[in-house]
Parts: structure tokens; sequence; C-alpha cells
């Protein structure tokens, strides 16, 4: 592939981001403003990044789907899919752009797999099979099968040391992944997630590419297809500028200091866990609606997650050696019903540094299909299940969604179907 050039125009606004970005990284900004400024940027980032590939939510509506949950009445359940998981996408790249290994291909199918998860399933983190041509510009993508050829030139170049500016790198990125349009579907939020990790690996703060600027931003991109990424670097630094002025105002704003905020300011091993169990009990919430939605009215079951249990940092160390009732999930169908119960359970001695792990219980033991009944180590975003029966065996890499889709197909199978 020919290398991406840019014009000296953009030089000086280089310059001053990465002034602006020295001056913030020694500046102290209270706990409570960066809690606030993240999820509010959660929120953004998903309702723009969704909207530009013609989700319907509002911005108020993707805020009420991430914050509580809900279903919106009216909204085709897919543009409830997206949202939850583009923000589930966005956690994750927060936790990859702290790790010390550059990202690679592996890292954006990865991603790709959970933009897509429960919606397109045969589709998600898979390169596509068929050739296409992309609306609205002359640009033909590689023919299908070069695609996994062209994917491991980008992911090497991924994974090795860049000498441009980090706004310039992050750009670079965005374009040529575009010119690949590796899935069938999802390349437009994969690709700005992309550019975020970048940035954020470098400590910029990401970005939301709003959806009123689709006109400028699709110009931008066929202009990078002729290896000219000026108009994308520039549109890239008006979303940094716009963050760094929030962060600037939240750092000249007087609050109150927030010790508790300030001692969850860095991620923890317990912060990760509890995000990790947190995915799979909002997965196992995304799989049951699924699940009712699709089921014949006149014989839907009904399918209940019960509320996490709050935990905090103080009652992290008592984890390692006790067990805590985490929440369950409970069915009901045509008088059958089942609730299974997910606990905390303290590492394996001798294991090394393993957290705790989840294990799920039946009320009837003698009627598991051990097959999916099994303890679940986070690591991660993903899970590493050990299946009782099976001589130990362990599955690493599995997904919170995938757990979760097995858990509830095991309980209406085993407990809520006709016998």
């Amino acid at each position: 592939m020919d290398p991406y050039r840019w014009s000296e125009r953009i030089e000086p606004r280089l310059r001053q981001a990465t002034e602006r970005m020295r001056r913030l990284r020694g500046t102290r900004i209270p706990p409570s403003a960066l809690r606030s400024l993240r999820h509010a940027f959660r929120c953004d980032h998903t309702y723009h990044s969704n909207a530009m590939g013609g989700n319907r939510l509002t911005l108020p509506e993707t805020h009420a789907v991430l914050k509580d949950g809900i279903v919106i009445a009216g909204t085709p359940l897919k543009d409830h899919f997206e949202a939850v998981n583009l923000a589930h996408a966005l956690d994750l790249i927060e936790t990859r752009s702290r790790e010390d290994t550059a990202p690679g291909e592996q890292d954006v199918r990865e991603l790709h797999g959970i933009v897509l998860r429960g919606i397109e399933p045969l589709d998600a983190g898979v390169y596509r099979r068929l050739n296409l041509r992309m609306e609205g510009t002359p640009h033909v993508p590689p023919e299908a099968t070069h695609v996994p050829e062209a994917m491991r030139t980008f992911g090497a170049w991924l994974a090795g040391v860049r000498t441009e500016h980090p706004v310039v790198a992050s750009s670079i990125a965005h374009a040529w992944f575009a010119a690949i349009h590796p899935f069938t579907d999802g390349n437009g939020r994969t690709g700005r997630l992309l550019t975020n990790l970048l940035l954020m690996r470098e400590h910029y703060p990401p970005i939301a590419l709003r959806v009123e600027d689709r006109a400028r931003y699709h110009a931008a991109l066929q202009s990078s297809h002729s290896s000219d990424i000026t108009a994308l670097v520039e549109l890239t630094l008006d979303g940094v500028e716009r963050r760094f002025d929030e962060y600037e105002r939240a750092a000249g704003e007087v609050l109150e200091p927030d010790m508790e905020a300030s001692r969850a300011e860095t991620p923890t091993r317990f912060s990760r866990w509890y995000e990790a169990a947190r995915a799979l009990h909002e997965a196992l919430r995304e799989v049951a609606a699924r699940l009712e939605v699709r089921a014949p009215e006149s014989g839907r079951p009904r399918l209940q997650t019960s509320e996490l249990a709050a935990l905090t940092e103080r009652e992290w160390a008592p984890l390692q050696e006790t067990s805590l009732a985490l929440f369950s999930i409970r069915g009901q169908h045509q008088g059958r019903q089942v609730e299974i119960f997910f606990h905390s359970m303290p590492p394996v001695p001798d294991a090394g540094a393993v957290p705790p792990g989840i294990r799920m219980t039946a009320p009837s033991p003698e009627r598991i299909a051990l097959k999916y009944f099994s303890s679940a180590v986070p690591t991660g975003h993903t899970f590493s299940v050990s299946r009782d029966g099976l001589d130990a065996e362990v599955e690493h890499g599995v997904s919170a969604l995938t757990l979760a889709t097995e858990l509830w197909t095991y309980a209406i199978t085993e407990y809520l179907s006709p016998r």
C-alpha cells in the first residue's frame, strides 16, 4: 500500500495538540469529574457512532439503555443491542489501551465480534466471504479472498513501532481499515473504535465523531482512498480539541475532593473482576430479552435476572476465602420454573495469582448436566471456563455473551421445556 500523506498546514495544530496533552497530563482533575467525563463520553460515542450507521436511538434513549438497561418501546431490538455492544467495546479498548502489548489483527476481530454479538453471530469477528462495492464511492475494497492477507499486513503495522504523531497514526489506522472493509457489517463502528484505541494508548482522550458531521466524514474517507488523509486528520483533531476543552474546563473547576473516587481512579484487580461479573450479568439480561421477544406471544417464557450484588473494594479481600451470592436467573414457562444461582468462588489453592471465580449452581443437583454447569474465572472481558466432569478441562477466551447464551439455553431445555 502506498504511504499516506497529509498537508503541512496541519502541523501547527498537531504541535498545539501535543502541548495541550503535555499540560493536561501535569494537571490534577478531580476523580469525580473524570468519572463524569468518562460516563458522558461512553454515551456520546455510542450514540454518534451508531447513528452514523442508521441506528434510530436518540441520545437520551441511548443514555437510558446504557444506564438503566431498558429496552425502548417501539424500537427494534437490534438498535438496543448495537448500543449495549458498542459500549462494551469501548470498555474493552479502555482496558487494552493500558496494556503494554500493542494491538494487532486479533484485537480488531475481537472488537468486531463484540460490535456484532447477538446481532449477526455468523459474521461477528469473521472476515467477509463475498466481494462488495461501497455505496457512494468509486473505491473498491480488496476481493474477499485477499482480505486475510490485507488484514495480516494491517495488523503487523498496528503492532509495530510508529513514528507519526498519535493523531496522524490513529487517522492512518482509520483510513487503512476503511479501505480494506474486511467485514460484512460493522466496519464503521470498528474503525472508529480503532481510532480511539490508538489515541488512548498515547494518553490522548478518545473522541466521538458526530453524526452531524457525517457528510464531512464520508468525504474525508473518500479522500483517504487516494492516500490523502489531511481531511481525516483535521476531523480527528476537531474531536481531540473538543475533548481537550472538556478536560480543561474540568481541571479549572473547584470541586470538593472525592477520596473514594480517588482510590478508584486507577483500575484495580477488584474493579476489573467486578466489571467482568457485570458484563456476564448484563449479557444474561440481553439474551433473556432476545429469547422472550423471539418466542410466540402465546407461549412466551418469563426470563428474569436478579440485581447484581453491589460490591466495594473493601469487600474484595473476603472473596479470596469465602463465597458470596452475586445474583440469580429465574425462568417460568407453562407451570415449570427454574432458578440458577451465581456465587463468587475463592481461587483454587496453589493456582498462582488467579482471581476468584463465579460458580453456577441449580436447585436440583441430580439433574444438572455437568457439561453446562461450571466455574468461570474472569480474565479481562472474557472467562476461563472449567467444565465439571470433563477432567478439569478449561476453555479460555469464552465471552460473556457465549456463556450467557449457553446458560439460558440449558435452563430452558432442561427445566422449562415439556418432557
